[in-house]
């Protein structure tokens, strides 16, 4: 596709502070910095080592006879996918026996495991029992490996001394009363089925939680979450659980929820704190429920950051309400950053976007993607909602600064789309188009010239930079959130 004219390819962006921490995906720097100083004390370089995996504290052994066995004290254990893709089983086997039978250290604090036990089921839980006594933080289990969930004994996750917790692929039962996990912050289960009473234990028992994140899991289809007793929860996220239906929120500090999945039924008790929310609905096969949106609205009202996909639009245009033709009275008073997804065979089209838009007047930053998304308005909207548009939709962003789309194809409704947020935002900043990846929006250098002059005539704004991205976007305007945090 030949480029329009523009004034700059790329968003500027002011040079970040340099960080001042040691990092362990930053092994290089570590090597270097060990190398440069032999003569650090021992209890500085454990910690220093502390941030290496394996693998790298192997390599800085060669430095000096001092680093030689510095693997052997070593708190971090990643035995990740990365690492267990590249050896067979035996050999993986092999090592991570090998550091478990070696290690001298007084503390392991993470391990992180990739593997499948089948057959060797004796080592995991010696490798196991070996971080419990050792004191193990952070544990983080994947068995994706196996063909079948691996059945995993409580014992070797109900431990005082559990921070961090992740599960993967596996089943595992809580027994009612848990004797540790007391001090546990965050949950991440990934195909992981979950029963209402597990998670009452774990509400009940884990008082520290912080957040508790779930893909995949299932046996589950009315999910609650009572947790005014935990007074530091603070995220919730909830991935393609398909079997849930209604979900129940009473948790006067959370913060933030992430979902994606089926359209369910969200009942709210206390949801003031709520700051950023994520509500990627599926687009159904039939019509939306209405009352699942707009029961939605005024519990959602007072967030900054919304997430969300077509439908929820949809169900919340203007219909036949109390016998009368009107859109539903609603407000986003502090919404700043709102990101749309146009999915599926949606009615959803440019008036019910504006519907929406127009009841958020601190809006600062609007993404929306279009993916393979194309606008199929129909007759009711030649005859009665474009003209609505046409006439002015009588309002105007004040405070919009950065509009992004992606997936733009130059379609006539996507140009609509794009004239009707240039001459609404009196202070935009810049719009940047994406175009899709497969390069499907080719055009030819006296068209390009020819959008650019009328994206150019439209602006409200006469500051506004128009951007294009394609095929890769190299902009540095992203949004907050994604339908997929895995």
């Amino acid at each position: 596709m030949v480029a329009p004219q523009q004034e700059s390819q790329t968003l500027s962006r002011s040079p970040q502070k340099r960080s001042k921490r040691l990092h362990h995906q930053q092994p290089h720097h570590l090597r270097s910095y060990v190398s440069s100083n032999p003569h650090l004390p021992d209890d500085v370089l454990d910690i220093i080592f502390s941030f290496l995996p394996i693998k790298h504290e192997v390599q800085i052994g060669v430095l000096s006879k001092r680093f030689r066995n510095s693997w052997l004290s070593n708190r971090k254990l990643f035995f990740d996918r990365e690492f267990g893709r590249s050896h067979t089983q035996g050999e993986l086997i092999e090592i991570i026996n090998r550091v478990f039978d070696s290690h001298v250290g007084s503390k392991i604090q993470t391990l992180r495991l990739y593997f499948d036990p089948t057959g060797v089921e004796h080592m995991f839980e010696k490798w196991i029992k070996i971080c419990i006594e050792k004191g193990i933080e952070e544990l983080d289990l994947d068995f994706y490996q196996r063909r079948d969930p691996f059945r995993l004994s409580s014992e070797y996750i109900d431990v005082e001394s559990i921070r961090i917790l992740k599960l993967v692929h596996c089943s595992v039962v809580f027994p009612p009363k848990l004797k540790g996990l007391g001090f546990l912050t965050t949950l991440i289960l990934r195909r992981v089925d979950l029963t209402a009473e597990m998670l009452e234990t774990l509400f009940c028992h884990c008082l520290n939680l912080e957040t508790l994140d779930l893909w995949y899991c299932y046996e589950i289809d009315h999910f609650e979450v009572f947790a005014r007793n935990l007074k530091k929860f603070k995220a919730l996220k909830i991935g393609h659980c398909l079997e849930i239906e209604r979900i129940d929120i009473d948790s006067p500090t959370l913060r933030s929820i992430y979902y994606t999945g089926n359209i369910v039924d969200f009942r709210f008790y206390d949801a003031f704190q709520l700051d950023e929310v994520l509500l990627y609905f599926i687009p159904p096969k039939s019509f939306i429920q209405a009352y699942v949106a707009e029961n939605l609205v005024s519990d959602l009202s007072h967030v900054n950051v919304l997430t969300t996909s077509s439908p929820f639009l949809e169900g919340l245009t203007a219909r036949i309400r109390d016998g009368t033709f009107r859109a539903m009275p609603f407000c986003f008073w502090n919404l700043k950053e709102f990101h749309l997804y146009m999915e599926g065979a949606s009615y959803c089209n440019l008036f019910d976007i504006a519907s929406f838009l127009k009841n958020c007047p601190c809006l600062e930053r609007l993404f929306i993607d279009l993916n393979d998304f194309s606008f199929e308005c129909g007759l009711y909207w030649e005859l009665h909602q474009k003209e609505i548009i046409d006439d002015g939709f009588y309002f105007s962003f004040t405070r919009l600064k950065i509009i992004k789309i992606q997936g733009f194809k130059f379609q006539r409704l996507e140009l609509e789309l794009v004239k009707f947020l240039l001459e609404k935002t009196m202070f935009l900043e810049a719009l940047v188009l994406v175009t899709p990846k497969n390069g499907r929006a080719r055009i030819k250098a006296p068209e390009a010239q020819l959008y650019n002059r009328l994206f150019c005539s439209w602006r409200a704004s006469p500051r506004a930079r128009i951007l294009y991205e394609y095929p890769n976007d190299r902009s540095l305007v992203h949004p907050k959130q994604s339908k997929s945090w895995v």
